[in-house]
């Protein structure tokens, strides 16, 4: 498990927020909005690099970037991590998904290196969902939809993992969802995610 801090409710300027929003019964937002992904498409097609790899990745970043995202609860406490990997569905044969776990590394280079094995020996081995700590982020896709909304699913009203999914690109554009926890997050919050997502986006080359 990656290196975290406990964060001292007391003195937590969210701690009015979080306290509201951990009574309630559905504590998880969506939000669902369209993201410039030509200068990603393009970049992956002219390198020879994976568009949905690339896409991923840019997205995990863009998760870390973003403090609030890092924020779980853990043993009863709220903490935040010092960085979350990711955790994407990936086809077998069988038209079955197995969930796959990597390291969101310090650059793409990294992260590939990592993933395709990863990945590869998980298509040939049976479909399973793998036991994990908290100290990660759900995203996948859907490369054959250019959706406008998407329900995620969720196993309790509480759940602090946030969740993201991202489709087919249309005139340009790939639409992009999150589902994320009130009482650790915000709109402004989501709004910086999305910004960092068009940052890496828009500047493939540097990710």
């Amino acid at each position: 498990m990656n290196r975290y801090k406990i964060i001292d409710i007391a003195n937590w300027k969210r701690r009015e927020l979080f306290t509201f929003f951990r009574k309630f019964d559905r504590q998880c937002v969506q939000v669902d909005a369209e993201v410039e992904a030509q200068a990603l498409y393009d970049y992956a097609k002219k390198n020879g690099e994976s568009f949905f790899l690339l896409a991923l990745y840019a997205i995990a970043r863009a998760a870390n970037a973003v403090p609030e995202f890092r924020y779980r609860m853990l043993d009863g406490s709220p903490v935040e991590f010092e960085r979350i990997d990711v955790m994407t569905p990936v086809i077998g044969p069988d038209d079955l998904y197995r969930n796959v776990s990597c390291e969101c590394t310090p650059d793409f280079r990294s992260f590939k290196a990592k993933f395709i094995p990863i990945a590869e020996a998980a298509k040939k081995s049976a479909a399973s969902i793998p036991e994990r700590t908290p100290d990660f982020i759900c995203a996948s896709c859907l490369p054959w939809l250019h959706f406008s909304a998407i329900s995620q699913a969720g196993r309790s009203g509480d759940e602090d993992i946030p969740v993201m999914a991202w489709g087919k690109l249309e005139n340009g554009k790939i639409p992009v969802n999150v589902q994320v926890n009130h009482s650790f997050v915000d709109g402004l919050h989501i709004c910086r995610f999305f910004d960092e997502i068009r940052r890496g986006f828009s500047a493939p080359q540097e990710l």
